[in-house]
């Protein structure tokens, strides 16, 4: 689980109502879609509830209110978005209890690791009229495989954005000074770490999104991941000038020192490095690019990595660059055009479901579910606060 927040349990000593952090778990990439789903709860935990049933049982709205019950009692929470859905939850964790609850239908798949002892399924395919389904069943299948191929042409076209933007990044690396990059970073992992020793424990990692190719276009949360932090570092530079090497650097010499690193994945190239967290240093690294570029406060550490970069490189591509960079927009917006596509064909598959729950059912469920929720808590509390005695 994330690191408990300083100083208190939750903010119920102040009487206002926790910090949200907004993230997403899994990402529509070049890949396709890329899942850190192992990574929103921690070996720590003291409950997981995965919640199981078909599109538009309730299962977003089932942790939607359950944060905000925990939120209007004080703890901070973390809402994990749908990439494919912006405004519907995968899932929902509450850090400073040990609590998550997480989505386990496809295409993210959960299981319990720990039945019983942990995890536990809650379904709420039992609260449909079974009989009714049934006799949707060719429809359901029919618009279910227009939904696959929909995503399937979305990933064909974010695929094609990667290789563009690659040529971006070569074209920008003829350029470049890397040992001036090393330089960079040498000095930075210095300012950072001098009298931090290595730690004979390896610290424990998370990696995450921060941002998500959605049918709404690129959406970020960012602001909810790195204002909490007082050390805030922002990496600009152009594609191709070391912005990820540098932060990949600085999140492994944090997790040599003991610390619990998060990072934060690109959405369209999973494999590269966006932002950095260090909360035990209150620390945060972030590369301020378009769609989410950060606009440096007063007391922000700028890292330029434009510097390192040829200017005359820079005015000999400048004609390859200018319509590199509008061939790889227009194929992201014809990705989140067939995302929209998606999105679309898959309200018509909740219309096939609704109409057929019994939401009686799921209410008292979510009474239950959130009464035990809100024990666990109180156990957390207690816990904390014999410990602090």
């Amino acid at each position: 689980m994330a690191d408990a927040a300083e100083g208190g349990f939750g903010n119920e000593s102040r009487g206002g109502p926790g910090h949200v952090t907004k993230v997403f778990p899994g990402n529509n990439t070049a890949q396709g879609f890329y899942s850190f789903y192992e990574y929103i709860v921690g070996p720590d935990a003291r409950r997981i509830i995965i919640i199981k049933g078909g599109p538009g049982v309730g299962k977003s709205t089932f942790m939607r209110r359950t944060a905000d019950a925990l939120l209007e009692r004080g703890f901070d929470v973390e809402l994990h978005f749908c990439s494919s859905d912006p405004g519907s939850l995968d899932a929902v964790v509450f850090p400073q209890i040990g609590v998550a609850l997480i989505d386990g239908t496809a295409p993210h798949v959960v299981d319990p690791r720990n039945p019983g002892a942990v995890d536990e399924i809650l379904h709420l395919g039992d609260f449909w009229d079974e009989p009714a389904m049934r006799a949707k069943r060719q429809k359901i299948q029919e618009v279910n495989r227009e939904v696959g191929r929909l995503f399937e042409r979305a990933y064909r076209f974010l695929r094609a954005a990667r290789a563009v933007y690659d040529d971006i990044e070569a074209a920008n690396m003829e350029g470049m000074n890397f040992g001036l990059v090393n330089k960079i970073a040498d000095h930075l992992l210095r300012e950072l770490f001098t009298g931090i020793h290595v730690s004979p424990l390896v610290g424990r990692q998370r990696h995450l999104f921060a941002s998500a190719n959605t049918p709404k276009g690129v959406v970020h949360y960012l602001p909810t991941i790195i204002s909490p932090m007082k050390h805030r570092y922002i990496i600009e530079g152009e594609p191709g000038t070391g912005k990820s090497t540098l932060l990949h650097k600085v999140a492994t010499a944090a997790l040599e020192r003991g610390y619990f690193v998060a990072m934060y994945h690109c959405a369209l190239n999973p494999s590269k490095i966006e932002h950095v967290v260090v909360p035990g240093m209150s620390l945060v690294l972030t590369k301020s690019i378009e769609p989410h570029a950060t606009r440096p406060g007063p007391n922000d550490r700028v890292v330029d990595m434009n510097e390192c970069l040829n200017p005359a490189t820079a005015a000999k591509h400048a004609e390859l660059l200018r319509d590199d960079h509008i061939l790889y927009d227009e194929l992201l917006q014809r990705a989140f055009g067939f995302l929209a596509g998606a999105k679309h064909a898959h309200d018509v598959l909740e219309g096939y479901y609704v109409p057929n729950m019994n939401f009686k059912g799921v209410e008292d469920l979510w009474k239950r579910t959130l009464l035990r929720i809100l024990d666990y808590a109180a156990e957390a509390k207690a816990s904390v606060i014999k410990t602090l005695e």
